[in-house]
């Protein structure tokens, strides 16, 4: 491999995003290739963008197999697979739709608007889900679908272990099916909705609000996306925090699954600590594969802003030594960059489920000059918090374990999970063990996918701050 030039940088911007100016020429020599020229040229053009890409910024570079030919791979998805370090790297990924992909960074897509946990019923094939919530301004918000909802049909087919996937995420319009829980069974019902799916972008603010008890103004934000382009919204939010004199908080990452690094540190400063804000103190470091960490250190230092992130000094800043996270395994990378990069400078007491494990950033990589329509969203740095932590790829552990209560509204001081925060706070018991979990009326359940606009998992790695051409 011979690198030609390099030009990259990434320049101090308000978000602190993860941004490249990227301008690159590589050449690979591979004397010992024979073209094989029943493998048309643009394929293989696909196949050695992926490799020279790859070769340059993977973080696992140095694990990538030699001997797999671009020149011999008549499918670049499958080259790019063979090519991925397995088992630690669950997350790259590469698409021949490179626009559809630029709009769902942005949380762009084509949506009913209710995202939704599937539950199997033992010993049977028999599927059905429950609505996790509702996206605001969305088809399904319109037509009254609400939190708690159960489902088993579109229609009018009961859903499955082998049609779920094809009816539930057709992007077609189609009727949902209700049902009830009647005397601990799924009993389909005679409401029947119709929904036509419709492009949007999801506020990723799903709720906020303020909650003064026992002397305590507690703020509460359910926040289900980092999307740079809406950063203003979270300074809007915590701006009404400062103003209401909130003095804790609690923050609902339960149905987060990442996204932007800048927008993660910008929420990260509007809760830290005061003085650990206006010190811009680190709140990650990078750590990249070992030719860019050689090149930022030589030609930056090793204080350069692609090596160490540092806390934005932010005026709606509410100043806390203590978070409350509501957490579940679907709470990913900025939301667990969050988690670990506050940790070192304050109490963080995590209520839910153990987190997803995702330690890592993507960049998104397509070359513009091409005709070819490929990108490919590899994992390009690994994250650690000042103190050197990272490697979390079993997720973090809640506090206190507290499972998903479906049946009750987001905000209510009746769901478990922000009834056991609350709880913490004021010291009011939550009354928790009166009550029964969804699981514990239905214990006869599988868990299956959580999934809505996509499957939840799929929008787990769908995380990238930016969008890379050269």
């Amino acid at each position: 491999m011979k690198l030609k030039t390099l030009i990259i940088a990434a320049p101090r911007l308000s978000f602190l995003t993860l941004t490249f100016l990227i301008g690159i020429l590589l050449s690979c020599t591979r004397d010992d290739i024979v073209p094989n020229h029943r493998i048309p040229n643009e394929i293989r053009s696909i196949n050695h963008f992926i490799w020279e890409n790859m070769d340059y910024y993977y973080l696992w570079r140095k694990f990538m197999p030699s001997n797999i030919d671009p020149e011999q791979q008549p499918d670049p998805a499958q080259y790019f697979h063979d090519l991925l370090f397995t088992p630690d790297d669950r997350w790259s990924f590469i698409t021949n739709d490179y626009h559809a992909l630029v709009d769902r960074l942005q949380g762009i897509g084509k949506i009913y608007g209710h995202e939704f946990k599937l539950f199997r019923e033992a010993g049977s094939k028999q599927v059905f889900g429950i609505v996790e919530y509702v996206i605001k301004n969305s088809p399904a918000e319109s037509a009254g679908i609400k939190r708690g909802d159960i489902f088993n049909r579109i229609n009018g087919v009961l859903l499955d272990t082998i049609n779920y996937r094809s009816l539930l995420f057709s992007n077609i319009s189609y009727t949902i099916g209700f049902a009830d829980l009647i005397d601990e069974k799924i009993v389909s019902n005679d409401n029947e909705i119709f929904l036509s799916p419709i492009v949007m972008q999801e506020d990723p603010v799903l709720l906020d609000t303020v909650y003064s008890l026992e002397g305590r103004q507690i703020g509460y934000i359910v926040y289900n996306q980092f999307i740079s382009s809406l950063n203003s919204d979270l300074n809007n939010v915590f701006s009404d925090f400062r103003t209401k004199g909130v003095n804790e908080l609690i923050l609902d990452l339960r149905y987060n699954p990442g996204g932007s690094v800048g927008t993660a540190t910008l929420l990260a400063s509007l809760i830290a600590p005061a003085n650990v804000v206006s010190n811009e103190e680190v709140f990650i470091k990078y750590i990249w594969n070992e030719i860019l960490d050689q090149y930022w250190r030589e030609n930056e230092g090793d204080n350069s802003e692609n090596l160490i992130i540092k806390f934005l000094n932010n005026e709606q800043n509410i100043n806390l030594n203590r978070l409350y996270v509501l957490t579940s395994q679907n709470t990913a990378s900025a939301s667990e960059l969050i988690i670990n990069g506050l940790r070192p400078y304050m109490d963080i007491i995590l209520v839910g489920d153990t987190t997803h494990g995702k330690y890592t950033a993507s960049i998104t990589l397509h070359d513009d000059e091409k005709s070819f329509d490929w990108a490919i969203q590899p994992i390009v740095l690994k994250t650690a918090n000042i103190n050197d932590e990272t490697d979390y790829r079993n997720g973090f552990s809640p506090d206190y374990y507290v499972e998903d209560d479906y049946l009750s509204p987001l905000g209510s001081l009746e769901e478990d999970r922000l009834a056991q925060a609350i709880s913490l706070i004021t010291g009011i018991p939550s009354g928790l063990p009166a009550r029964k979990s969804f699981v514990e009326v239905l214990p006869n359940v599988i868990p299956m996918i959580s999934g809505g606009s996509m499957i939840r998992e799929d929008k787990i790695i769908l995380d990238a701050d930016n969008v890379v051409g050269f």
